[in-house]
């Protein structure tokens, strides 16, 4: 989750570039050895990724296109619009009614996620994120035998992923698959929704 939310949250670090050059990448998603799921109405992450690492090669400046994508996608309001409420609200309404609901899941959680960033909380990398800190407390709890505590934490995130993730996020990931210019980000947003669907 945390590795999801942070590619959706800011462009790709220095290191995944590294990954994305040697092609030390492609590892990563090939637990299902790129075969085609008849369910995924298209390639495969891994598909795609093995054309954005062989295209990356003829790239002269391979962060600053990324950069750039990252920016048309998930930033300008022509793109994307990575946010719960485009999806969900009847308006459309950031910031509105079903925002707000999210907002409030995170507090019923007990969980802070949004001091440090300056996106809505609707937005799909604040919700992944915001699964990955239940994950990591339900380790942690896990690890200290609290096994009530452990049990409240995986209904938080099933929950989460009923009424919340579930509902927008596939639409979204099909969005970025159809505006994406380069296979990089149609692999992560194929991966998102396979990850989603097998969570």
């Amino acid at each position: 989750y945390r590795f999801l939310a942070s590619l959706y949250l800011r462009p790709p670090s220095d290191s995944l570039l590294g990954m994305i050059r040697e092609g030390s990448i492609l590892p990563a998603f090939t637990p299902g050895s790129g075969e085609e799921d008849p369910g995924s109405h298209g390639a495969t992450p891994l598909v795609h990724l093995q054309e954005f690492v062989t295209q990356a090669r003829g790239l002269s400046d391979l962060e600053e296109e990324l950069a750039a994508e990252h920016t048309a996608l998930f930033v300008l309001p022509s793109g994307v619009i990575p946010h719960e409420a485009f999806y969900l609200d009847t308006g459309k309404r950031l910031g509105g009614r079903v925002t707000i609901a999210v907002e409030q899941f995170y507090r019923r959680a007990g969980i802070s996620i949004l001091g440090r960033c300056i996106e809505m909380p609707d937005h799909l990398g604040i919700e992944l994120e915001f699964m990955a800190v239940l994950c990591r407390l339900e380790g942690d709890l896990e690890g200290a035998g609290e096994m009530a505590a452990v049990q409240r934490c995986l209904e938080f995130q099933r929950t989460f992923l009923e009424e919340h993730l579930s509902l927008w996020a596939p639409e979204c990931c099909e969005r970025v698959i159809a505006l994406a210019q380069y296979g990089f980000y149609k692999a992560i947003a194929r991966f998102t929704t396979e990850f989603l669907r097998s969570e």
